[in-house]
């Protein structure tokens, strides 16, 4: 595993690599010959799950995200490449694992001569022995507050057409525009497994908010509709190299990328929409429930449909100088008297591996669509 930086302005060159995975050599036995003209035997290895203690230690003195003297009980990751190709910066991350065989060979007697041959290998990312329960996907809560202030309000007025003195008032923010305020609390997890079945937990709970509403409405039921919800994956990726001349000089870098998972598509299907009421306290929806949310590597999926596709989607996972992490921008747009208003925000996720013996997406449905 490793990671190189060159930078362009001072032309500079930084490595770090880390080899992590023990060397073994494989005899040639003999009376294995075949046809008298090629030779072959067959071979075995085990893959490594872990990396070698001895190699750890080898690197001591170099600085690392991890402690070396716990780096042989994590779980090695799986294949893994990132780079960022910016204007003054390049730089790569990468795991990479492969088969290396050099032949030794002599032709008549002459001088020993070698060939060498590389076989990649692409190992998947550490699975879970069993699923996590929806529980432990770890809500948490972000409240926000709104206020809408229009004549629509007011009783009869819901869809009328505002003439030039009512919206002169509202611009100025006359106090003879009615106000009413609510409260929107939105719930996401903070750990995410790909391919669990249980759906992802995405609680959006409303309440009308007396303080800031005006008293000539207080007895008037107001609807807010939502509109639609975005959910945007950003992964990060942090990698690090020591310096030429001096290694403690350690040089960083960082690559970034952003996947509308296609939520908010979805929405615009519904028969009909989701609606809050005013008149009751306290309401809320499991949107994550009711479209069934289930993230995949390669994308999000409501049901039996398949609302992304064509990612590659990894865990979080920490080497000695590679860390890549993920997080959720959500958009939310609701309705309330031919007003749109809109909340936004960013939430931190831990992204684990799938379980062991997770079934296959289903099919893509194009034709499937969801009803409340």
């Amino acid at each position: 595993m490793g990671y190189t930086i060159h930078t362009w302005l001072v032309h500079s060159h930084h490595r770090g690599r880390w080899t992590l995975v023990g060397k073994g050599p494989l005899h040639l036995a003999q009376g294995h010959s075949h046809g008298g003209e090629c030779l072959s035997w067959p071979f075995t290895i085990t893959l490594p799950t872990r990396p070698d203690h001895s190699l750890a230690l080898d690197n001591s003195g170099t600085e690392t995200y991890l402690p070396l003297n716990t780096l042989a009980e994590l779980p090695l990751p799986g294949t893994f490449y990132s780079f960022n190709h910016g204007w003054r910066v390049k730089s790569e991350g990468f795991v990479e694992y492969y088969l290396e065989c050099v032949l030794s060979y002599s032709r008549g007697g002459g001088s020993q001569e070698t060939c060498t041959a590389t076989f990649p290998l692409l190992l998947q990312h550490p699975s879970l022995e069993n699923p996590i329960s929806r529980s432990s996907q770890l809500p948490q809560q972000h409240l926000f507050q709104h206020m809408v202030r229009t004549q629509r309000l007011l009783p009869g007025m819901e869809h009328a057409e505002l003439t030039l003195k009512q919206k002169t008032q509202r611009l100025f923010q006359s106090s003879k525009v009615p106000t009413f305020g609510y409260k929107v609390q939105v719930q996401s997890p903070r750990v995410i497994q790909l391919g669990n079945p249980s759906p992802i937990p995405l609680v959006i709970k409303f309440s009308p908010d007396p303080s800031t509403t005006s008293e000539d409405i207080h007895n008037t039921v107001q609807k807010v509709q939502l509109n639609s919800v975005q959910m945007i994956l950003k992964c990060k990726t942090v990698v690090m190299a020591p310096g030429n001349l001096v290694p403690s000089r350690t040089h960083y870098d960082d690559h970034s990328s952003t996947y509308d998972l296609g939520l908010g598509s979805i929405f615009q299907e519904f028969e009909t929409p989701l609606v809050f009421d005013s008149s009751k306290e306290n309401q809320e929806s499991d949107v994550g429930e009711f479209l069934h949310l289930v993230l995949h590597p390669s994308g999000l999926q409501a049901g039996d449909r398949r609302l992304s596709t064509g990612l590659s989607i990894c865990p979080d996972f920490v080497t000695c100088n590679i860390k890549h992490g993920h997080s959720f921008e959500w958009m939310l747009s609701f309705s309330i008297a031919d007003e749109t208003q809109a909340t936004k925000l960013s939430t931190s996720v831990r992204i684990l591996g799938p379980a062991l013996g997770n079934p296959s997406p289903p099919e893509y449905s194009e034709n499937h669509q969801h009803k409340p």
